[in-house]
């Protein structure tokens, strides 16, 4: 579940390019210690795959993107902008 107001929480990163979604993925990637060889091997993909995501390719596998993030311990939550969230 996410927080009340997913802004004022400290890890909550806004991504609005495949650039700023590489950069959280090689952030987390490098903090959990792991190298593209290995975490591309947890996640199931290929390092060039990894990689790409990495570097913010626009065309990735939207599938495959998803399972990449879910292996490095991130969610994906969607909210209009401007609305400040509540939980349920």
């Amino acid at each position: 579940m996410p927080p009340a107001d997913i802004k004022q929480s400290p890890e909550a990163r806004q991504v609005r390019t495949p650039e700023d979604l590489g950069g959280i993925v090689r952030s987390f990637r490098k903090e959990s210690g792991a190298d593209q060889v290995r975490a591309a091997g947890l996640a199931g993909v290929g390092v060039r795959f990894l990689g790409d995501l990495e570097r913010g390719k626009p065309n990735l596998r939207l599938g495959l993107v998803l399972r990449v993030l879910e292996r490095l311990g991130l969610e994906v939550w969607i909210a209009p902008r401007g609305r400040r969230r509540t939980t349920r």
